[in-house]
């Protein structure tokens, strides 16, 4: 929780600006370019490695289990756990967003509401997701799905900071969109698979908040992309 704290901290600044330290707009085009390179190259490394980990932890033949852990025959631990978590630590890297954002006049209008809920929860439902009791199914596919995107997104952030513009724009809109399509099928498999199961599945509660939180995401999205 300490991290959603820290981002309420960095959306207090927005009331007291003034106070906050000046940079030079080469200065924050500097760190605007490492941080975005920076991201992109660990969200590249948490994809290609969470993927891995998944092809390491899968019981053999067993492609159901990409979808479904049995209820209390998943432990939380391994290399893929390994990844969730380090996932869940990326995102203090992700509220320095917010505070280029704030720090530089000229991008102010980036800070939407979308921006903000979305930095603002993920943190939080990963936590959740992490400390439940119960393995989460599904959880290494939004590990793998968002880290991917954020590939892209932060690939062309970087590019932007280089003074390159990618015709690629609506890509960064799109690719989350897609996400959410995505993890939307497949927690419908992991539903299937509980209810036909003897065992069932393990962290459907979990899985179920957590696709109503995606809900709101992809509507906001939605909006976004319909507005630009």
């Amino acid at each position: 929780m300490h991290i959603s704290l820290f981002h309420i901290l960095t959306l207090l600044a927005l009331r007291f600006s003034p106070f906050l330290p000046t940079f030079s707009a080469t200065a924050l085009h500097r760190i605007t370019t490492v941080h975005s390179l920076i991201l992109c190259l660990l969200s590249l490394i948490m994809a290609v490695d969470c993927s891995l980990s998944v092809i390491h932890q899968m019981p053999c033949h067993d492609w159901k289990w990409i979808v479904c852990f049995l209820a209390n025959h998943t432990l939380p631990r391994g290399p893929l756990f390994f990844w969730a978590k380090f996932f869940y630590l990326s995102k203090i890297l992700e509220f320095i967003d917010t505070l280029l954002i704030i720090l530089s006049n000229s991008r102010s209008r980036r800070l939407t509401f979308l921006h903000v809920y979305h930095h603002a929860t993920v943190p939080v439902i990963c936590y959740l997701t992490l400390s439940s009791a119960n393995s989460q199914s599904m959880i290494h596919v939004g590990v793998i799905t968002n880290s991917s995107v954020h590939v892209i997104m932060y690939a062309y952030y970087f590019l932007c900071a280089m003074g390159k513009m990618p015709r690629w724009k609506r890509l960064v809109t799109n690719c989350p969109i897609f996400q959410f399509i995505l993890n939307f099928l497949c927690a419908v498999t992991t539903m299937y698979y509980h209810l036909t199961t003897e065992i069932g599945c393990s962290g459907i509660g979990t899985l179920c908040f957590n696709m109503t939180f995606n809900t709101s995401l992809l509507l906001l999205f939605l909006d976004f992309r319909s507005k630009n």
